[in-house]
């Protein structure tokens, strides 16, 4: 802090986490006045622009706030940045050496702490988004709905500044540009600090950036990228303000208190579930964090995960914060025809692995049957859950009785119910292409924990009369359930639209 007060400008040594403290205290370091800019002459903005090979965005208002995005972050250059209220920080050049990644991120020499957000290799792509994210959001100081989305106007600009060469990049960043505007406005309905917003959308652009540039490519079996940058908590904050949680709620605790202790003993678990959204994963996670003795379960759930979650580079980023056994859905499977071989043999890879994590135990799996997203009826325009598909489910049923014959591990299945779709609405139709368009309402999220149904030979019924009732169990209870949380919600929606 001293340093950074009376020497801003000098070269000093800090570790990653003294830096994100340095651009939260040195509220009080300022450079030489500027006579360029007569509006504030102590924040030489030209300087970080320049610095910035040219390309610095201003964010907020340079007379109230220094924050500033430098259009190296999505080109691999260095980049300036300055945050707090009158701090200075000097760009270095980006050193993104893949062997010494990791090392440098943890230990480096800053001259000013900004610079190396190269996008080009994950390691330091990431390290670009950890500095920008930590500092941006500690010296802002707008207030105004106007300036929240005047720092997404301005982000989204050096976005498309980057990649309008590219026509098929363009594509998606008009995708992202569409979702990025709505994502502002709910943010302005949750009431979310512009400071909070600012370092948030600071973040996200470095993230998405990394997708639209190199997409990661994902194994059968993907575990949750935590460190050096933690895409899950990223994620879950990400989508934490379209989370209307005075109407959310979780149903049938009773049951995830036996699915806990199942967890807890070495047993395995799997939730047969319908699905509405791409991010029923941060939906359950966040309902979640507030309940007494699951805090922890949400980041142990493997989502089987279609192809479009790890291949849409708007989705990419979230999903590699998430556990996912990638699979394609037999929706698409023929889509295109040329590829119907190479994706079964994926899939049976995909089976060979799950099968492993059973008889391993200890396993929390979470699946949607009916293979995609649930849709609204046409007439109605009320979403409605789609039917599990049976050979699924019996699928499920003969790999938990093969893993308790081969390791003694049990399984145990429980039905769920989630009414989620308000919050990230999928697309009318059933699409099999990459790239929709997406929308960031605010809404309710409600999931409930239903019975679990047992496994269990019935004497006097034959073997294919035994799998229809487990199927009938599982699914009548989802739809059961289901029925009731929309009959709840459009309770609720019926006593605010009362209200006013």
């Amino acid at each position: 802090e001293r340093e950074a007060r009376h020497e801003p400008t000098q070269t000093h040594t800090h570790t990653y986490d003294d830096y994100a403290r340095l651009v939260c205290l040195a509220h009080d370091a300022c450079p030489e006045p500027n006579p360029n800019n007569p509006n504030n002459p102590n924040h030489d903005a030209s300087l970080v622009a320049s610095s910035a090979g040219g390309g610095g965005v201003q964010l907020c208002d340079a007379g109230r706030s220094g924050a500033w995005l430098g259009a190296g972050l999505l080109t691999g250059s260095s980049a300036g940045t300055r945050t707090g209220r009158s701090t200075m920080w000097q760009p270095r050049q980006a050193q993104s050496s893949s062997s010494t990644v990791n090392k440098q991120y943890r230990s480096r020499s800053w001259k000013g702490g900004a610079g190396d957000a190269s996008l080009g290799r994950a390691g330091a792509g990431m390290r670009g988004a950890l500095r920008f994210g930590m500092g941006s959001g500690s010296g802002v100081g707008c207030q105004s709905a106007a300036e929240i989305t005047e720092i997404t106007r301005k982000t989204m600009e050096v976005l498309k500044s980057k990649t309008k060469e590219n026509e098929n990049m363009g594509k998606m960043v008009q995708i992202l540009e569409g979702f990025m505007n709505e994502y502002a406005e709910t943010n302005i309905q949750a009431e979310t600090t512009p400071e909070k917003f600012q370092q948030m959308m600071t973040q996200s652009m470095a993230v998405m950036g990394q997708a639209l540039l190199s997409p990661h490519k994902f194994d059968i079996l993907h575990r949750a990228i935590r460190q050096p940058f933690d895409y899950y908590r990223w994620g879950v904050d990400f989508f934490r303000p379209l989370l209307e949680k005075h109407n959310s709620k979780i149903y049938g605790k009773q049951n995830l208190d036996k699915i806990v202790d199942y967890i807890k003993s070495g047993e395995n678990v799997i939730l047969l579930s319908n699905h509405q959204t791409e991010v029923d994963p941060q939906a359950i996670e966040i309902l979640l964090e507030d309940s007494d003795n699951a805090g922890d379960l949400a980041s142990q759930l493997i989502f089987v995960a279609g192809h479009k979650v790890t291949t849409d580079p708007l989705a990419i980023p979230f999903s590699l914060g998430q556990n996912l056994l990638c699979i394609h859905s037999k929706k698409y499977i023929e889509n295109p025809p040329e590829k119907k071989a190479e994706k079964q043999a994926h899939n049976t890879k995909t089976m060979k692995k799950m099968q492993s994590l059973l008889e391993d135990g200890g396993t929390f799996l979470w699946v949607a049957p009916s293979g995609g997203r649930d849709r609204p009826e046409p007439a109605t325009k009320e979403f409605v859950v789609a039917p599990f598909d049976e050979r699924s489910v019996q699928m499920f049923k003969l790999m938990a009785t093969k893993a308790k014959s081969m390791s003694g591990k049990k399984t145990h299945f429980f039905p769920m119910a989630m009414l989620t779709h308000e919050l990230v609405p999928p697309p009318d139709g059933v699409k099999a292409a990459v790239g929709e368009k997406r929308s960031a309402k605010r809404g309710a999220a409600n999931i409930w924990f239903g019975d679990e149904v047992a496994d269990e030979k019935i004497e006097g019924m034959t073997s294919k009369e035994q799998n229809k009732k487990f199927y009938n169990d599982i699914y009548s209870q989802v739809l059961d359930k289901y029925t009731t949380l929309a009959k709840v919600r459009s309770e609720q929606k019926a006593a605010v639209s009362e209200a006013h």
